[in-house]
């Protein structure tokens, strides 16, 4: 794979979030009782707001940023840290509590961590692993 697929599957990803987060506001994906049942649901932690849970999720996106740059810039930490960052998010998911998405959304959304899949696949098991090797 050359270096310039290898940073496309990656602009894919991130166009991908981005079409996802577009769907978010199409308030098309489901019904407003629907919606007024979740907004009485208890949320988890993560998602109330507080100060723990911004410091948290600002860190993950932080984090996750800078390892997408280190992709990109063929960066050996830059491998490691969005490796590192992913599993940290599979700790912090059961924190986030339910969530109610619109079929687009979750399509988008889905597609976006399939293609993350490929990128930390590539990054580690591709011919453009060698590219990390400096």
């Amino acid at each position: 794979m050359s270096d310039i697929k290898f940073r496309l599957v990656i602009l894919v990803h991130l166009a991908l979030i981005a079409a996802s987060v577009g769907a978010m506001f199409l308030h098309d994906g489901y019904s407003q009782e629907l919606a007024d049942v979740y907004a009485a649901e208890p949320g988890g932690w993560l998602t109330d707001g507080g100060w723990l849970a911004l410091t948290v999720v600002g860190a993950l996106v932080a984090v996750w940023l800078a390892g997408l740059a280190g992709l990109l810039l063929f960066k050996r930490w830059g491998r490691t840290l969005s490796l590192y960052s992913t599993l940290a998010e599979f700790l912090v998911y059961p924190f986030q509590g339910p969530s109610v998405s619109s079929a687009l959304e979750s399509t988008f959304l889905e597609a976006s961590i399939l293609v993350w899949g490929a990128v930390l696949a590539l990054a580690y098991f591709s011919t453009v692993s060698t590219r990390f090797g400096r």
